[in-house]
């Protein structure tokens, strides 16, 4: 992190004031290591990449609602980033962040405003997540040291005697509320719920506290931590009980259980890749069991499997989906019939198999996972099961299939109608999948003679999903 140029020469280390890194760990340290949503929904799948796309997006504009949000992210910014306390120092561009039962470090080498040119840091832009105890553990013992050492000589100092109680109070009792509302904040406003229902979820809210910090969260509390800071009482009250039926089950199916990854872990480097290297190796396993024509018939796969599937109307229409598994847990997948990308059946057959992907793969949790899926969940799982699902509707042998089937060609609307027919999928979803298999290139695609509706679409993906 620390390796640099400077004066025409390398250098393994940068030395500044320990006093401002000090005091911004003790300050933040329930942040740090406890608040994983970005301060608005962000599809980046590491703190750094998001702070820097939203700095792309609200710097310079001086309309109200974006110089909001951009204050929202500078907020955010001095709660994550390390350079927020350098006060001066030539500090490393490193970013903090909790995800899920993983404490996040991502970095970049940007430029450091009023440095001279010939300094600048030279480790290329990266993340890594690691068990939380792996970070949070070192970095107290190590405040916990330097409050020690500095007793003996600054013991009267008010600054000084200001970092030790903040020291002292990470590790003392009654911090689990707080470090739980960093997480999900809709952990402390569960009143309305009926006193059974409050009393059942309650049960299982059982995060593994470590001194100083949470360790393990528990699926519940993972859940409420997929969902939107202000989801609506009546969607929780649709969300709850099936959470908690689903507890109330038998668990994993014959069937499922040899499907299902027994190291589950993020995926750190190309989601996309990730997902469809997971669908390649499940229809491998399914070998046999899927018909080898028409249309992948996911509904059908997943009663085989065990799992159970269900509709709700849910308020927030940004929640695509749903998904439960886990020991004594019956695997569940809900559907949200108010999302966009639902209304159709061919929607809703993305969308199983995206949750799907969650129940296989997704199992961070001590054996379990609850995510609803949507802009508040972790980018980099949920790209994970995007694709994941592509790959299951359209693998490559059934898209080449059609391909050779259709008397137009595919690079235009017609063509692209056709094959999302054959392979019962959308055309948003099939434009995506086709541009990841180098199938179709941009170019093509906004020729003036396309459809407009499916150019329109085509941007979209691109934009967002490319």
């Amino acid at each position: 992190m620390c390796h640099h140029h400077h004066q025409g020469e390398f250098h393994q280390e940068v030395a500044w004031y320990l006093s401002p890194l000090l005091c911004w760990l003790a300050e933040r340290w329930d942040p740090l290591f406890h608040e994983e949503h970005f301060p608005l929904p962000c599809n980046k799948s590491n703190a750094r990449m998001g702070y820097w796309d939203s700095l792309r997006h609200t710097m310079g504009d001086t309309d109200p609602a974006m110089e909001t949000k951009g204050e929202r992210w500078f907020g955010w910014w001095q709660r994550h980033a390390l350079r927020s306390c350098r006060q001066g120092g030539l500090f490393p561009d490193l970013f903090f962040r909790r995800l899920v039962d993983f404490s996040e470090m991502s970095w970049g080498n940007s430029r450091l405003e009023g440095v001279d040119d010939d300094f600048y840091f030279t480790v290329p832009q990266g993340n890594i997540t690691l068990p939380v105890e792996q970070v949070a553990k070192p970095l107290l013992e190590g405040l916990q040291s330097a409050v020690t050492c500095l007793k003996e000589t600054v013991a009267t100092d008010a600054e000084y005697n200001l970092l030790a109680a903040r020291v002292e109070a990470i590790g003392s009792p009654g911090q689990l509320i707080p470090r739980l509302n960093w997480y999900a904040k809709k952990l402390s406003n569960l009143a309305h719920l009926e006193d059974t229902v409050r009393s059942s979820i309650q049960g299982i809210i059982h995060p593994e506290e470590d001194v100083g910090f949470i360790r393990r969260l528990s699926p519940a509390v993972a859940m409420f931590g997929s969902l939107a800071p202000d989801i609506p009482d009546t969607d929780l009250d649709l969300i709850i009980p099936a959470y908690l039926r689903a507890h109330s089950g038998s668990g994993d199916t014959t069937q499922l259980r040899p499907l299902v990854s027994e190291e589950a872990e993020l995926p750190e480097n190309d989601s996309f890749d990730a997902g469809y290297d997971a669908a390649l190796d499940f229809l491998d396993a399914m070998n046999g069991e899927i018909p080898t024509s028409g249309p992948i018939d996911i509904r059908t796969i997943c009663q085989r499997l065990g799992v159970a599937m269900a509709e709700v109307a849910l308020h927030d229409s940004n929640i695509r989906g749903v998904a439960f598994a886990g020991d004594g847990v019956t695997p569940t997948i809900l559907i949200n019939t108010a999302h966009r990308y639902n209304q159709q059946e061919e929607g809703r057959r993305f969308s199983i198999g995206h949750e799907l992907c969650h129940i296989l793969h997704d199992r961070f949790f001590g054996g379990e996972v609850s995510i609803a899926s949507g802009p508040w969940a972790p980018a980099a799982i949920e790209k994970r099961a995007n694709a994941f699902s592509a790959m299951l509707l359209m693998p490559l042998d059934r898209v080449n299939a059609a391909i050779g089937s259709m008397p137009q060609p595919l690079d235009t609307s017609e063509g692209i109608n056709d094959l999302a027919k054959q392979l019962g999928v959308s055309k948003k979803a099939l434009l995506w999948h086709l541009y990841n298999l180098g199938k179709l290139d941009e170019d093509p695609i906004f020729r003036p003679d396309m459809d407009r509706s499916l150019e329109d679409t085509t941007q979209f993906f691109f934009k967002i999903e490319g």
